[in-house]
């Protein structure tokens, strides 16, 4: 799935990055998950890329107040 170069709708860009799509808009507006639609009711899309750079973005973020030296290594 992460061979496309743009992934298209909430179900294909939730289940690539391990989220429940019912929660796409909060992802988005809260947490910064790189989606866009092309008007207010048109399909998410996001590129594949951009979803690995946040997911690692994610993990860094959580596991830093746990394991700092695994943060610094990645």
């Amino acid at each position: 799935m992460l061979n496309a170069i743009c992934l298209k709708g909430a179900r294909d860009i939730c289940h690539a990055v391990g989220e429940n799509p019912k929660h796409m808009a909060r992802l988005v507006r809260e947490f910064g998950l790189p989606a866009w639609k092309r008007d207010p009711k048109g399909t998410w899309r996001a590129l594949p890329e951009d979803l690995a750079l946040w997911v690692r973005r994610q993990r860094n973020h959580h596991l830093s107040d746990y394991v700092p030296d695994m943060v610094a290594r990645s």
